[in-house]
C-alpha cells in the first residue's frame, strides 16, 4: 500500500506542476513519463468494480464528509483517482480530502477530490490538486477522529467537541 501511496502522490505533484506550467527538470519529466506508464488510468475516477467485491475489501481511509470526517474503504486507484466504498455517499461535484495511512515508516497521504460518478455506496472521486504527504512522528498525530480538547477559558474545562 505504501509504494503505491508514493507513486500516486509522486505522480499527482509532477502533474500539478505541469497543469501549473512549471517547466519540468529532465530528471523530473522523465520520472512523470515512467509513472504516467507505470499506474493504470483512463482519464477518469476508476469505474465500479467487479460483482464479486466484498463490502469488506479495500484499506479503511477517511475523508471528509458534509461538515464531518467519515471512513471508508478504498477499492480501486488510478493514476486519475480512486474508487471508494462508504456508508452515505456524497453527492456529485462535491469536494473532499481523502486521508490514506500506510505503514512501514507511519505516513500520511491526503488526496483532494471531487465526487465524479456513485453507484448505491461506491464511488468514484477524480483527483482536484497537489497531494500532501507527511510523516507521523506520534502515533495519534494525525488521528483525525481523536477528540478536541477545547478550553473557553470560563469555568473548569469546556465540552469535548469530535471532529
Amino acid at each position: 500500500m505504501r509504494d503505491l501511496m508514493e507513486l500516486l502522490c509522486d505522480y499527482l505533484t509532477l502533474e500539478d506542476k505541469r497543469t501549473r506550467g512549471v517547466t519540468l527538470t529532465a530528471a523530473q519529466h522523465g520520472r512523470w513519463l515512467t509513472l504516467q506508464k507505470a499506474l493504470p488510468g483512463t482519464g477518469m475516477a476508476p469505474g465500479p468494480g467487479p460483482e464479486k467485491e466484498r463490502v469488506e475489501d479495500g484499506a479503511l481511509v477517511e475523508l471528509t464528509a458534509n461538515g464531518r470526517f467519515d471512513a471508508a474503504r478504498l477499492m480501486g486507484v488510478s493514476r486519475d483517482g480512486l474508487r471508494i466504498r462508504i456508508h452515505q455517499p456524497l453527492r456529485l461535484g462535491t469536494q473532499t480530502l481523502v486521508r490514506v495511512i500506510a505503514e512501514g515508516p507511519r505516513t500520511e497521504y491526503v488526496y483532494p477530490c471531487v465526487v465524479s460518478w456513485c453507484d448505491g455506496h461506491v464511488m468514484g472521486l477524480c483527483f482536484d490538486g497537489r497531494p500532501v504527504r507527511g510523516l507521523l512522528v506520534r502515533s495519534d498525530a494525525g488521528d483525525w477522529q481523536c477528540p478536541l480538547n477545547l478550553q473557553t477559558g470560563w469555568g473548569v474545562r469546556a465540552q469535548s467537541a469530535r471532529a
